[in-house]
């Protein structure tokens, strides 16, 4: 994937990140003047499409040449790129305006009902169209090769992460992929340690710093496991022990909906690796997909002809 220039660091932000993903992904690594202007910017991103550099200036109370290097470290050329960054972000948004809510703005009980309802589809468009603005495609296909020829899979995810990692596991065993999902620390880095180079340890972490995801995904990367890590931050912990980085949308600023958006980026990004995954032997796929069909049927069957009150024994 095509990264930013040297200035925007070790986690270079994608090209395809439009001007609010941008600003959110590289929010917390930035001094705090250009933490400010970067919040002003979240505040207020209609603005530069209307302000000339020095008017967004005065308004935001930093100097004309802050803006131009703020610009180039969030990965434009210059102001003017930045303008026409936040003009496509603005454009995007009132083509959703019938469904979406204003940006940045927190639930309150005192919004109507229907204010209530545009706010939550607000923060999951947001976030799903940001997770699919930074598909790297060749990735995520590395990925799922590296899963449908595997003899084992680990996935490993705890807190609001582990159910992701457990609905993963569910498809991925539809599919014939011999998966298991750890959450549990001593569990998961004892499976690690029995993993050779046929098998893939996954690690599901927004924030890539999950102190228990990182040592379980480190201990597969050590038993010579190929690794895999699902996280919103390239430069987090997380992604030194993995040989391929799927990256998910930041966390957004909705405060009380951002945990709930951020689950939803990651299940997108579980999802595609599976059907990428299921292609990859569409016959083996679809042979295990019917096995699994059949006997859930079988089971239904059972069930049904149980004697009402019989014991299940």
């Amino acid at each position: 994937m095509t990264e930013t220039n040297d200035e925007a660091g070790s986690g270079g932000i994608p090209t395809e990140f439009g001007l609010r993903t941008r600003l959110q992904a590289i929010q917390p690594r930035l001094t705090r003047s250009m933490a400010r202007l970067a919040a002003f910017l979240l505040e207020n991103p209609e603005l530069p499409v209307t302000l000339s550099i020095a008017e967004l200036a005065e308004r935001s109370g930093v100097s004309a040449p802050t803006i131009t290097r703020f610009s180039k470290l969030i990965g434009y050329g210059g102001y003017v790129q930045l303008r026409v960054g936040a003009a496509a972000d603005l454009g995007r948004s009132v083509a959703q305006d019938g469904l979406a809510g204003i940006p940045g703005v927190m639930v309150n009980q005192g919004m109507s009902d229907q204010e209530l309802l545009k706010t939550f589809v607000a923060t999951h468009i947001q976030a799903l169209q940001a997770s699919a603005d930074l598909v790297d495609l060749p990735s995520f296909r590395q990925a799922a090769r590296m899963i449908a020829e595997s003899d084992h899979v680990d996935v490993y995810g705890v807190g609001g992460s582990s159910s992701i990692a457990g609905g993963l596991v569910d498809r991925l065993y539809q599919i014939g992929v011999n998966a298991r999902a750890w959450s549990d620390l001593q569990m998961g880095i004892m499976s690690a340690a029995c993993l050779g180079e046929a098998s893939v340890g996954i690690g599901i972490s927004s924030s890539g710093a999950t102190a228990e995801t990182v040592e379980m995904l480190t201990g597969a990367h050590a038993a010579g496991a190929r690794t895999v890590a699902i996280t919103s931050d390239p430069a987090s912990p997380i992604t030194k022990v993995a040989d391929v980085v799927i990256r998910t949308a930041p966390p957004d600023d909705y405060f009380e909906l951002g945990a709930m958006a951020s689950s939803h980026t990651q299940v997108f990004a579980a999802d595609l690796l599976y059907v990428l995954a299921s292609w990859h032997d569409r016959d083996r796929s679809a042979w295990f997909a019917q096995r699994a069909r059949e006997s859930v049927r079988r089971h239904r069957g059972v069930e049904q002809l149980r004697p009402s009150g019989a014991s299940r024994r």
